[in-house]
């Protein structure tokens, strides 16, 4: 096996290592900031270890040096053969990254009641630490804190950090854990991630590293094949924010940011606080937080996609990762921004190549941006639920 090789290890559902494959013909893995990531292995059908890919088993695949680069359980085995194969066909084995254990669960308004016993209409986050904040959402629906038919029992919590800034924000009953800690996670500019700790899964919180001044790529630098640069205009400029109005009078109030690139361009965009009561004492924290969230979510964007090339002093999982900020030359400028996904393509005999999506989207903007603009959608449509239940 090339030195550069990815290693795979394959788990068992109580996530004991139980082998490895060291004959795969090719490995696709995308560790992604924030977000799920992937993996697509391929190997022959004939292969000894074949039969340690099965559904319900999962990889932990890390370099040569030993360090993790993502893990998480496999979803598909797929099998095909052509006419002029020769052997038992392939095998096609993907996988999601440890972390979409959080898109398995809802936020629910009162995570200690029985779901027959849900009078609350939303779950609130009181000036507390965003960390703090997040640990608890997951603690009460998934982790150890959570009902007993809830609970993931092999699922844990790192260590409270206490990081990131002081929220206060209202959370739609039964909104998708991840989308939540997604959304919370990218305004305090923090990391998410589950991975697997010994026999467990993680939990973890952390503070991406700005890497900009040693992690650098350019052409000039011969540490770069390729690299492509794109802009998208922002889709919030103006954020109306309206509380109250069913119980208690209306608030309304705007905020504004202007767009660098765009400075003239005028977006509106309303943010319904519609069931918060403006009698509350922290209403002005809860209409700034989702103001800030609103402003952050539909700002300008550029993505940045570069091909590095790993040398001696620099190499993804050792130098930087994803998360981490990083410097590319784009034009005649540096521009510093964050590493959303890195996709690793390898073969056991030649050898790992990278790909980095740097900037406030990754991969294809216009899919990115349809994504977004589907779960503002959903988001609102649930609030609307909210109030009739009201």
């Amino acid at each position: 096996m090339n030195d550069t090789a990815l290693r795979v290890y394959v788990r068992n559902p109580a996530l004991q290592r139980i082998g490895q494959i060291d004959d795969y013909t090719s490995l696709l893995c995308v560790p992604r900031y924030n977000a799920i990531g992937a993996f697509t292995l391929e190997l022959s059908a004939d292969s000894t270890k074949a039969g340690l890919c099965v559904e319900g088993n999962g990889l932990i695949i890390r370099t040569g040096t030993g360090d993790l680069v993502d893990s998480g359980p496999i979803r598909t085995v797929d099998w095909a053969r052509s006419e002029s194969d020769a052997g038992s066909g392939k095998l096609t084995v993907t996988g999601v990254s440890d972390t979409a254990l959080l898109a398995q669960y809802t936020c629910w308004p009162n995570p200690a009641a029985a779901i027959g016993a849900q009078a609350d209409t939303v779950y609130k986050i009181s000036e507390v630490k965003a960390e703090t904040a997040m640990r608890a959402l997951v603690n009460l629906n998934a982790g150890p804190g959570a009902l007993a038919s809830r609970k993931n029992a092999l699922l844990t919590l790192a260590a409270d950090g206490t990081r990131g800034p002081t929220i206060t924000r209202q959370i739609n009953q039964f909104d998708s854990l991840l989308t939540v800690l997604t959304d919370i996670a990218d305004a305090a500019g923090l990391g998410i991630r589950v991975v697997q700790v010994g026999a467990g899964l993680q939990f973890q919180v952390y503070a991406p590293v700005d890497r900009s001044g040693t992690a650098r790529f350019s052409f000039g630098l011969g540490n770069l094949t390729d690299a492509n640069y794109t802009t998208t205009p922002p889709t919030c400029t103006r954020a109306l924010v309206v509380a109250g109005g069913q119980s208690t009078p209306r608030v309304c109030k705007t905020y504004d940011r202007t767009d660098p690139l765009f400075p003239a361009l005028v977006i509106e965009q309303f943010v319904d606080l519609t069931s918060v009561d403006t009698a509350s004492v922290d209403l002005t924290a809860q209409m700034d937080q989702a103001a800030e969230e609103a402003l952050t979510s539909g700002a300008g964007k550029g993505s940045l996609s570069i091909s590095p090339i790993d040398l001696p002093l620099l190499r993804y999982g050792r130098d930087y990762s994803v998360g981490d900020t990083v410097a590319a030359q784009v034009r005649n400028t540096w521009t510093t921004d964050v590493v959303r996904e890195v996709t690793l393509s390898c073969t056991a005999s030649e050898g790992t190549t990278v790909k980095a999506a740097v900037g406030s989207d990754s991969g294809d903007s216009a899919v990115a941006r349809i994504y977004q603009y589907i779960a503002q959608v959903k988001r609102d449509v649930g609030r609307l639920k909210t109030r009739k239940a009201a």
